[in-house]
């Protein structure tokens, strides 16, 4: 298995995680802090290739920001189902020796 540290991900292969974001960001009620994480996260997202580190760092704050950001049930339809892929996808980079990204 190549070095994580090392190992390039092209961000558009991370557009799960990026709707799933963009859906907390227009839908959720979050405090100051959560915001802060909230747009470091998006931030990051805007370079056209992070590490391998990096995007599984996103994927544990996708998972953090869900947590405080309540039921998805309470979410609209269309930001519901972009947090479950986004959700999908930070688990397979959380769990995954070799995830899947896009």
């Amino acid at each position: 298995m190549p070095d994580p540290y090392s190992t390039p991900v092209d961000t558009r292969q991370l557009e799960p995680l990026a709707r799933a974001l963009r859906a907390l960001d227009e839908h959720a009620e979050l405090n100051h802090r959560y915001r802060a994480m909230l747009t470091e996260s998006r931030e990051l997202l805007a370079a056209p290739e992070i590490r391998l580190t990096q995007a599984r760092g996103l994927a544990k704050r996708l998972v953090v920001l869900c947590r405080a950001a309540g039921p998805v049930a309470e979410f609209p339809a269309h930001a519901a189902d972009a947090l479950r892929a986004g959700q999908q996808q930070a688990e397979s980079l959380i769990n995954d020796a070799e995830p899947t990204t896009g």
